[in-house]
Parts: structure tokens; sequence; C-alpha cells
């Protein structure tokens, strides 16, 4: 009677080792991972001109600093939008030209250095701003930045 009891349970052991090698992994799989953190989106601006660019992923604490480096040349325009995911799109814009936005929504900041007194300015179907040309830092209430869908630099 011992030796089927000692037989049961090595079984039953090996059973639960078993079920544990290939539950584990896939409940792992299932879990989300809490460290990755909050999805975002991707803002675009479309066309992206030969020459420009855009820098992703820059922190909050580091988005007016990229702006303020951005902005160093003359004739140029430095739009921040945020992600979503607590980072900053910053794109480096110089080209005269109406654009089309997308993903814009929120956490929006516009640093205009533009020669001859040319502005930024954005416009949706309800709201529109126009951001002047000097040594400031604007930012835009997220309730405009969502209706905007256009941009033009001149």
């Amino acid at each position: 009677m011992r030796l089927r009891r000692i037989g049961t349970r090595a079984a039953a052991t090996v059973v639960t080792m078993i079920a544990a090698a290939v539950l584990v992994p896939l409940a792992a799989q299932a879990a989300p991972n809490v460290t990755a953190g909050t999805t975002g989106w991707t803002p675009q601006i479309y066309p992206l001109l030969a020459g420009e660019s855009v820098q992703r992923n820059v922190s909050s604490a580091d988005r007016n600093a990229a702006l303020a480096l951005c902005s160093w040349a003359d004739g140029v325009a430095c739009v921040s939008v945020g992600q979503g995911d607590g980072k900053h799109s910053v794109f480096h814009l110089f080209r005269c030209e109406t654009r089309t936005l997308a993903n814009f929504i929120d956490a929006l900041a516009v640093k205009n250095n533009q020669t001859g007194g040319a502005q930024v300015h954005f416009w949706g179907p309800n709201k529109q701003v126009f951001i002047p040309a000097d040594d400031r830092i604007y930012t835009v209430a997220d309730s405009a930045t969502y209706d905007f869908d256009h941009l033009d630099i001149c």
C-alpha cells in the first residue's frame, strides 16, 4: 500500500511540473507588460519636405530645450506635439507650404524663428491659431490642437 501511495504522489508531482512548465509561460504572454508604459500615437505632418526633419520620443522635461535647439537657425519653425506616452515629436520646418496634420492631439508647443514676420498658422474645422515669429515658445490648448488638421508656416 505504501509503495502505491509513493507512486501516486510521484505521478501527481510530475503532472504538476508539466502543467507549470506549460501554463506559466502562457500566463506570462497573456499578462500585460506594465513596464512598457502607455501606448501612444505617432503625430505626422504631410508632406515633410526635403531638408526638414522630425525628432521622436523627446521627453517632456527636454521638450523646450529641443524646441530652442531646433530653432537656432533663422527661417525655421519648430513644432512639438505630444505622442500620448509622455514623449513628444519635434518637427523642424522651414519650407513655405501648407501641410496636413495627423494625430495632433495634445501638448502642442511652437517656437517660430522665421524671418520677415512669417507666422505659423494652425487651423481646423472650428479653431485656428497664429504663432508670431519671435523668441518665445507658445503652447496651445489641447482642445484647439485636437481640432487642427492643417498647418501653414508662411
